[in-house]
């Protein structure tokens, strides 16, 4: 995937340029992507960037005046135009018209003060040779996934772990926390990963490394305090209603190849609602079995802005090529997202129909927690009444999935007991960072955009983001602070969303919820029958009332010669991570239907694949694994 890497090292006698060059092939998925470097041997440093070339397209590094500071940036500023104007009015002369250079001279007038007000998704590392410190900082959000290793005189930074991994210094020995997080939650927490000399920036980061000290300082330059907010129910959803369409508004400007991803849920069909189609030229894609009610939804929703769709069916080589999915989907993000491949067939097809920035409805979940995956609110959620309620409410929820019906230890020298105190200590760390916001409920709010937007979200991001630039426009500052403060009880439906598109786009309201099966703003009683309906439907086989994929289903019969390869392999076995009695009692567990297993197995193939990869140095994994699939399945 495209982004930033960089060397600073106190070793004279460092040969930084191939070093350099290896991080950025690393980095550089297709040979279209452009590429940049920047090598400074005297002074021991080396920064690069690799770059789809579709938004801030200006060369890099950028310098100021005297030499003496640099910035390489992966991303960009939604509001680029406002903060140069803003930054001209003080003083600043720029050079170029590049979004690094903004960043350069804010930090120079305002420090860190500076980035809490910037929108966009980025990252950026800040070289200051007179102070003999580099800075890494990212957006408040921390969406463009990013990370760093300390060496006994070197300090390396870059977008993904592989091309750490580059690096002699940097280890491959695991760190067991890490793994612990990913298999009880499915999604790492705070700055693990899985090697223990990874680190991952956190959320609006201010991580500094002090060449001298060889010491590494990881401060947060914006943490959350409620907005003091509107006194009714109509005021609160009148200001989201306006801050949503200035969030829109920044996030369709500056290209004229958008495009945005369109299903038959709430998010997406918002933000279309608020672009303005009289100024903006976009092109919708959706993605779903034939016939499904996904595709219906987005070919109405598209079709009454007379734009552009394209449907996109998920064929039935899909399970064929499964192996080359999960392997690319793998090598994407580094092994660390617990992915079902469904999008990865999808990603040419952008390219295909000529689009730059894609807009996505993630996060859009802030509106209605009722429906946000294993953050979901429900009776016992909205019961909770104390800082114990809501860790014990969170520890049953986010990791009921994962481990549940597994017949004994699943990580070698780990017990239960001992993963469940790793898992639960970073549940703890991370709730600590909003023991001041009251009510205690409120506090999933803040954990859902700190932890599951950060580690999980912006993983599903990296994937379209290596052939397109993404935008998201529910995160957007003024947005979420709004999100964060209003009432719990504007956020248990669909209200905020159904009021935003009676005012915009009445007509979308009549184009039913693809996961409900109903209208916007039905009564609760006519929703439940819906789903009811849908879900008999789909029992039944009734074409069009399909999900996206049958995974669990897929793992019990096409899959099985890959599960068996991956898992019961001796490779596997014989790593050292699981237990391989374990791993055979949830396998065998599953394909006979005595448990569900679904993503446990689907994180268990995903973590081997990328140790044979990563750790092994196995680039040829895959390719083998497709040639088991595709043998199977045609079988």
């Amino acid at each position: 995937m495209a982004g930033i890497c960089g060397i600073v090292s106190t070793d004279a006698t460092a040969e930084l340029a191939p070093r350099l060059g290896a991080m950025l092939d690393s980095l550089r998925l297709y040979d279209w992507y452009g590429r940049e470097a920047h090598v400074d041997e005297r002074r021991g440093v080396a920064v690069g960037r690799a770059a789809l070339g579709f938004v801030n397209t200006a060369p890099q590094p950028v310098f100021n005046a005297d030499g003496t500071r640099l910035v390489v940036m992966d991303g960009e500023l939604y509001d680029y135009d406002e903060q140069r104007h803003a930054l001209e009015a003080a003083g600043a002369q720029f050079r170029s018209d590049s979004h690094a250079e903004v960043l350069l001279f804010g930090y120079e007038r305002a420090g860190r003060d500076f980035f809490c007000g910037l929108h966009g998704k980025f990252v950026a590392a800040i070289v200051d040779f007179e102070a003999r410190q580099t800075t890494l900082v990212n957006d408040r959000y921390g969406m463009r996934p990013s990370y760093y290793a300390v060496g006994a005189d070197t300090f390396l930074f870059a977008s993904e772990i592989k091309a750490l991994l580059t690096q002699a210094e940097v280890a491959r020995s695991l760190n067991q926390r890490g793994i612990a997080q990913f298999f009880s939650y499915g999604q790492l927490w705070g700055e693990d990963t899985f090697y223990s000399a990874v680190r991952a920036l956190p959320a609006a980061a201010w991580v500094t490394y002090d060449w001298q000290a060889r010491h590494v300082e990881v401060e947060r330059y914006y943490r959350f305090s409620p907005t003091a907010g509107s006194t009714t129910d109509a005021q609160w959803i009148g200001a989201i209603d306006e801050a949503f369409a200035r969030a829109v508004s920044r996030s369709v400007s500056g290209t004229a190849r958008l495009g945005i991803s369109l299903s038959g849920g709430l998010d997406a069909r918002s933000v279309l609602a608020l672009v303005d189609h009289e100024r903006v030229a976009i092109r919708s894609l959706s993605l779903g079995m034939n016939g499904s009610l996904d595709h219906r939804c987005a070919e109405r929703l598209s079709a009454t802005t007379n734009r552009d769709h394209h449907s996109h069916i998920l064929a039935s080589d899909f399970l064929a090529n499964f192996a080359t999915h999960m392997r690319h989907m793998t090598r994407l993000t580094d092994g660390h997202y617990l992915s079902q491949c469904i999008v990865i067939p999808t990603l040419p097809v952008y390219r295909e129909l000529g689009i730059e920035v894609l807009l996505r409805g993630h996060a859009g979940e802030l509106m209605h927690m009722t429906k946000a995956y294993n953050f979901s609110l429900d009776a016992a959620g909205l019961a909770i009444d104390s800082d114990s309620a809501l860790e014990s409410w969170l520890w049953t929820h986010l990791r009921a999935y994962m481990l549940d019906q597994v017949r004994g230890p699943l990580i070698k020298g780990m017990s239960a007991d001992d993963m469940e105190a790793l898992a639960r200590g970073t549940l703890q760390t991370a709730l600590a960072e909003s023991d001041d916001i009251e009510p205690p409920i409120s506090r999933i709010w803040h954990l859902f955009v700190s932890e599951r937007l950060r580690r999980e979200t912006a993983m599903s991001l990296v994937e379209f983001g290596s052939v397109v630039e993404t935008r998201v426009p529910f995160l957007d500052n003024e947005l979420v602070d709004l999100l964060l403060s209003v009432p719990t009880h504007l956020k248990l439906g669909e209200t905020i969303q159904a009021a935003i598109l009676k005012r915009h786009r009445a007509e979308f309201l009549d184009v039913v919820n693809a996961n409900t099966g109903a209208r916007i703003g039905a009564a609760a009683w006519t929703q439940k029958i819906a789903s009811l309906r849908m879900r008999v439907l789909a029992k039944l086989g009734v074409a069009g009332y399909q999900p996206y994929e049958r995974l669990g289903l897929w793992l019990r019969q096409e899959l099985v010669p890959l599960v068996r390869e991956l898992l019961l392999g001796e490779r596997c076995l014989a790593r050292g991570v699981f237990v391989p009695d374990t791993v055979r009692a949830v396998v065998e567990d599953h394909f006979a239907n005595r448990a569900n297993h679904t993503y446990l197995l689907l994180a268990m193939m995903i973590f081997e694949l990328g140790q044979r990869e990563f750790v092994d140095g196995d680039a040829q994994a895959g390719e083998r694994l497709a040639d088991t699939a595709s043998g199977a399945t045609r079988g």
